[in-house]
């Protein structure tokens, strides 16, 4: 029965169905083939995908960074970051990663965190004598830290798949996320120098002592999310509530450029993102169902056991397997199809649950930026002008730093389970 499944969900996507149809689609056609259970278990497993109180957090946090665009909190962020290092050669660069991994603690989401950040950064860039594919394929990557610094929608989605602590994986993340904005920091000072980018004038300590006093109330708000998730004060999924009131509090009464009219604009944008990303996790359960009752992990399992019960050797092959659907399929749909097959397999083959979620997490983030698809790329093309072929080309040498990042952590299993041991000493 599981052909039939699989060729049913092949053949959608191939009609150019969406991913969660297909999921939903794929599911219908293996029950109506499947007499000895009743259809009635579809209706109920795509409720159970979305009736989880750690997937409120996605909205919320979606709710959150809108807020913060409309509050005005992320022009003063980005002014800050410039203020501090814009002095240096290649200063707005640095400053654009700074400013992605920042704004990558609130948001949570890559494709947000490029928008928010480029509007402004990309411009900016360009008027200051920068290449414009340059500042484009950095601003793209940094946005990758935006799934990677906690909090994480991509960490949510799989801790709930794969009954892993959603607050281990935001501290799984942390080292891994500050790796690749040094590493990007690093290969921007090398093009910089390369380039002979222009210097521009010191800001005075006064002024960045007055910047970062204006941007004090954004700066603060990563330290609410995880000193109150570290410090039991609430769950991830409070942390986003709180976020939200925090972020309209400030936007209104401290910044006062959130106003009441634009609050049903903020509320409806935040409303269509969500709504696309549970409609998925709801009509993948049927998809998770299907692959627990067919042992279709079990058979996996089996068949990498055969090659090699390393678990390096096993992790060589998750990650070329996820780069693999990493360029297709979006990363939270991604999540929704590999989570239920490998976190059995890692508990079996004596994986880190929590480096796997990071792994897998940063590996599909990837994809966001891997051409000839992914969902910053055109956001960025959006914002820059420029053609995906010419990002496409620039966005190479960054994203073989991402690469790099990935092996580290890969292999060296103390990067993303250091912090949640040290932290979180109970955990699964």
């Amino acid at each position: 029965m599981i052909f039939v499944f699989l060729v049913a969900f092949v053949a959608l996507l191939s009609f150019g169905i969406p991913i969660a149809i297909g999921l939903g689609g794929s599911a219908m056609v293996y029950l109506l083939f499947n007499p000895d259970i009743e259809l009635t278990i579809l209706p109920q497993t795509i409720f159970g995908g979305m009736a989880s109180f750690p997937l409120l957090a996605i909205p919320l946090f979606m709710l959150a960074g809108n807020l913060m665009n409309e509050g005005g909190l992320t022009q003063d962020l980005v002014t800050f970051a410039k203020l501090m290092i814009g002095h240096i050669r290649g200063g707005l660069g640095h400053a654009t990663i700074i400013a992605c991994a920042i704004f990558a603690a609130i948001s949570g989401a890559a494709v947000a965190t490029a928008v928010a950040i480029g509007m402004i950064m990309i411009p900016a860039m360009k008027q200051e004598g920068f290449d414009e594919d340059l500042g484009a394929a950095i601003t793209a990557t940094a946005s990758c830290m935006g799934p990677i610094i906690p909090p994480s929608i991509p960490f949510i989605i799989y801790g709930v798949i794969a009954n892993v602590s959603i607050g281990a994986l935001f501290l799984g993340g942390v080292i891994p996320g500050l790796l690749l904005g040094i590493g990007l920091m690093v290969y921007m000072a090398y093009e910089a120098r390369k380039r002979n980018y222009p210097v521009r004038q010191k800001a005075t300590y006064k002024e960045m002592l007055a910047g970062g006093w204006k941007a004090l109330p954004a700066l603060f708000m990563p330290v609410i999310i995880m000193g109150g998730i570290l410090g039991g004060a609430f769950t991830p999924t409070e942390a986003a509530g709180v976020t939200c009131v925090y972020a309209a509090l400030i936007g209104g009464f401290v910044y006062r450029r959130l106003k009441l009219k634009n609050i049903p604009r903020v509320l409806l944008a935040a409303g269509l993102e969500s709504a696309m990303i549970m409609l998925l996790l709801g009509l993948s359960e049927p998809f998770a169902w299907i692959v627990a009752a067919d042992q279709i992990p079990q058979m996996m399992i089996d068949a990498i056991s055969s090659v090699s019960t390393s678990p390096y050797v096993i992790l060589v092959l998750i990650n070329i397997v996820l780069i693999i659907i990493g360029i297709p399929i979006e990363t939270a749909p991604a999540l929704v199809i590999v989570a239920p097959i490998l976190a059995p397999m890692a508990a079996r083959l004596g994986i880190d649950p929590v480096q796997l979620g990071v792994v897998v997490c940063f590996n599909l983030v990837l994809g966001l930026i891997t051409p000839p698809v992914g969902g910053v790329l055109f956001a960025i093309c959006g914002i820059s002008g420029l053609s995906l072929e010419k990002l496409s080309m620039a966005i190479w040498k960054p994203f073989f730093i991402a690469i790099a990042v990935l092996l580290s952590i890969t292999y060296i299993p103390q990067l993303s389970t250091f912090l949640p041991h040290l932290l979180m000493p109970n955990i699964r």
